[in-house]
């Protein structure tokens, strides 16, 4: 399975079905982060996940963002090891905003 996916990737995936999100960044940086139509996001601030774990789905797949997508990275790895299905998007949403303006 592929654990990490680029912003390109995770448009393509996000057009054809709704996609859970996992919003990782801080409440104190949280700017404007909207995603496709019917995308469903989770906000939990990285440093308050591993005490939230009760609120995943283990049974859903999770595409997670922090602001460059380093930590998420990382994040990935613990949450994989707690039983959840959970991918990486690659260079968080900065790259995200980016590839919107583009």
């Amino acid at each position: 399975m592929n654990y990490s996916v680029t912003t390109q990737e995770f448009m393509m995936l996000a057009a054809k079905e709704p996609v859970n999100v996992l919003d990782l960044r801080d409440h104190d940086l949280d700017e404007s982060f909207e995603l496709l139509e019917g995308a469903n996001v989770l906000q939990i601030p990285l440093t308050q996940l591993p005490n939230c774990l009760s609120q995943l789905d283990k049974g859903k797949t999770y595409y997670l963002f922090t602001q460059f997508g380093v930590r998420s990275k990382t994040m990935a790895q613990f949450l994989r090891n707690e039983g959840f299905q959970v991918t990486n998007v690659i260079g968080g949403t900065s790259a995200y905003q980016q590839y919107l303006a583009s």
